[in-house]
């Protein structure tokens, strides 16, 4: 089945609906390039099978086990693996299928679905559902199980703290908000047991694409109607993935073993799953320590296991594309003063503030990293904030700072996460207290606490990461920046010809111009000193020699679970050792 076209407007849509799903707070996506990637395939394009590749006299290992974890995955014990109410409940996605799954290459393929089609403008599409698609406990998974969860997922009994992700579906949003009460209202119908049928409120040509998401995984309607917010539990839970829950000591680890009654089983080789909850102070020492088989590495331990000349082949960099940089708040002093913004812009030596992430970041000069879609390797704009300190107190001439003196009590604050957030923001403070005398108080805050109080633009100057949730301009700039967003915008500043640039990109399908367009508004946006570009996201992980079986995107690079790509367990094999 073709894709359908997929207008602007439509576009905007989906971005939108990431958004709604806090997708573009969080790791690395690539969603727009998968829409491209597929052509005329469209959704029917088929997943390649999962068989281990093994070389010349390599045989597969007999004890199918593997053990995964540290670094920041899994750090924390998760609040239950009900994706379907909690798109966020860090829980193990391995444990259920969707009806879509997305691959290396984030684009959005069957799984549970056995064939995509839809109407000729995108508003109704149908999913045929595999005949031997199934429980855990061995009973049928059905359309009307999707039904059911998705429409547990609309109620507004449940609570779901992401359900406007569905509201695309017709009446969805008006169901979750009590407006009307019916749930057959909603546009989601099983038509029998293997046909979902599923209208919208308009045309969406990207609905397989939302359908492959955590939040549109299905909840067992027995389990959590017997257990409530326990169905989760190793002794209550019943999955349809690859992998069922075996043993979940709360805080200290969870085993999964392989799941025979999945459809896809004889493509599964890996028999046990040891997920251990690893503090990230941990750092690597427990895949030192032959805990883990495979972890995320943190800053401190990159450089050392590099160095090493047996951990240093296990390491390789996956991809991760996202921004760290500098809000100054414009409604709050000083940063109420264009000259005194633009002086924090100057005063950022971004060369030495990224040595102290140890290879997990290089300098920025724009909002999108070199290599992706609208990156600009412009002088013009490369010179608009560049490291020049004698240019930075230049500025502050006629200001009350002038001379870097008077300064108020200035507050900079920052979510409490890994990622090499603090060094990075300590680095920041040392160059704006050489270069300015700027002194500035570190706030880490819990992270609900700092997105509260950003959305209400409370914080004075903010040090925050974005991570890439599409490859497209729109994705940097439109679903940060733009001034006239009434919900989820992260400052306060606004600029009427920044915004004017964003819209005629969007509205546009010429590519040229487009780049064009969005350039145009990187400009302004660093000449008015809307915010101030530091550094470049790079990650890091970690295989033992026997792991085999990593996806690699068409850029070659080795890809891990995320939030988005959820597939690596089902391929990954251990082979002997040599």
């Amino acid at each position: 089945m073709k894709r359908p076209d997929m207008s602007d407007a439509q576009m905007d849509l989906l971005a939108e609906r990431l958004a709604a799903a806090g997708l573009g707070r969080r790791d690395f996506l690539r969603i727009a390039g998968g829409l491209a990637a597929m052509g005329a395939a469209g959704f029917n394009t088929r997943a390649a099978e999962a068989q281990p590749k093994l070389a010349p006299n390599e045989k597969l290992a007999k004890d199918q086990s593997f053990r995964y974890g540290g670094g920041g995955l899994f750090q924390n014990d998760p609040s239950s693996h009900d994706f379907n109410k909690d798109l966020y409940c860090s829980g193990v996605p391995a444990l259920w299928a969707g009806l879509m799954k997305f691959n290396a290459d984030f684009t959005a393929v069957p799984y549970v679905a056995e064939k995509v089609d839809s109407n000729k403008d995108g508003s109704v599409w149908t999913f045929k559902i595999r005949k031997d698609s199934k429980w855990s406990d061995g009973g049928p998974c059905t359309a009307r199980d999707f039904e059911y969860s998705w429409k547990r997922q609309l109620d507004p009994a449940s609570k779901a703290p992401y359900a406007s992700f569905l509201y695309d579906i017709k009446n969805g949003e008006k169901f979750n908000k009590g407006e009307i009460k019916d749930a057959s209202e909603v546009g989601v119908k099983a038509k029998d047991d293997w046909t979902l049928e599923v209208t919208l409120e308009g045309p969406r040509g990207y609905f397989p694409v939302l359908a492959a998401y955590l939040a549109a995984l299905p909840g067992h309607k027995a389990s959590i109607e017997k257990h409530g917010d326990k169905w989760t539990e190793a002794a209550n839970i019943v999955g349809n993935g690859p992998f069922v829950l075996e043993t979940w000591e709360h805080n200290k680890v969870m085993v999964l073993r392989k799941n025979k009654h999945f459809f896809n089983a004889k493509q599964v080789t890996l028999e046990k799953i040891t997920i251990p909850i690893i503090p990230v102070q941990s750092g690597a020492l427990p895949y030192e320590n032959n805990e883990l088989d495979l972890t995320a590495l943190q800053t401190g331990d990159l450089k050392r296991l590099q160095g090493d000349p047996k951990s240093g082949k296990e390491v390789f960099k996956y991809p991760y594309p996202g921004t760290w940089y500098l809000l100054p708040q414009v409604t709050k002093a000083p940063f109420d003063n264009v000259k005194v913004r633009r002086a924090v812009g100057h005063a950022v030596d971004r060369e030495n503030i990224v040595k102290v992430a140890q290879g997990f970041a290089i300098p920025a000069h724009s909002m999108i990293p070199s290599g992706f879609p609208g990156a600009t390797d412009d002088p013009k704009i490369k010179a608009i904030q560049k490291f020049d300190p004698k240019a930075a107190m230049a500025m502050l001439k006629g200001t009350p700072f002038e001379g870097g003196r008077n300064w108020p009590r200035i507050v900079l604050s920052m979510r409490d996460e890994a990622l090499g957030s603090k060094p990075l923001a300590e680095a920041v403070q040392a160059t704006l207290l050489e270069h300015l005398n700027l002194k500035t108080e570190l706030e880490v805050l819990e992270p609900r606490v700092f997105r509260e109080r950003l959305w209400k633009q409370d914080l004075q100057f903010v040090w925050i990461r974005w991570f890439m949730d599409y490859p497209d301009p729109h994705n940097e700039y439109f679903d940060t920046f733009y001034g006239k967003k009434t919900t989820g915008k992260r400052q306060a500043w606004v600029n009427a010809a920044f915004d004017k640039e964003l819209e005629a990109g969007r509205d546009t399908r010429d590519a040229k111009k487009r780049l064009q367009h969005y350039a145009k508004a990187e400009e302004i946006m660093q000449t008015d000193a809307g915010y101030v570009p530091v550094a470049w996201v790079l990650r890091w992980a970690a295989a033992k020699p026997q792991v085999r079986g990593l996806q690699k995107n068409k850029q070659g690079e080795s890809v891990i679970d995320g939030n988005i790509y959820v597939d690596m367990l089902t391929n990954l094999y251990i082979v002997e050792k040599s």
